[in-house]
């Protein structure tokens, strides 16, 4: 009897440990990539104003914007690492693939690096980086919102 109870409490022990383990290594860390492309499409909406309007705003408002575009960069770069075997979890999460992570990035990047100019073709360059970047990370835009826009 006691090797029964022995036995049922370690193999209860051990399922908590294991869950608890892929709680802390999978789930959290795809729920926070999730949720840092959350932070991207509320950024792209919130910014909006100053990322088809480059050169316009005042400049304080522009760097926070830029830094701000940075970060988010920099931190949905940073879940490739965080997420273990991406690949494999990217599939099972249906999260981007790590291409799409890198180039989705990189637009950021060039998106936070136009704000400070303003030139002729800006606006389409910055509509077209928006699009791929939601594009590239799933994040739903209608075609009312893409380039070119039909002229009325």
């Amino acid at each position: 009897m006691n090797t029964t109870v022995f036995l049922t409490v370690f193999s209860g022990a051990l399922i908590y440990v294991l869950g608890q383990l892929v709680l802390k290594l999978v789930i959290e860390p795809v729920q926070e990539m999730k949720k840092t492309i959350g932070q991207i499409s509320h950024s792209l909406i919130e910014h909006a104003n100053i990322i088809q309007n480059p050169g316009v705003p005042p400049k304080n408002t522009i760097k926070e914007t830029s830094q701000h575009l940075r970060k988010l960069s920099s931190q949905i770069q940073s879940h490739l690492y965080l997420v273990p075997l991406y690949n494999i979890t990217s599939l099972v999460f249906r999260l981007p693939t790590q291409t799409q992570v890198l180039e989705a990035s990189k637009s950021l990047i060039g998106l936070s690096n136009s704000l400070y100019r303003a030139t002729d073709k800006i606006y389409e360059h910055n509509a077209k980086r928006v699009e791929r970047i939601c594009d590239f990370l799933g994040i739903f835009l209608s075609e009312d919102d893409r380039w070119p826009k039909e002229q009325l």
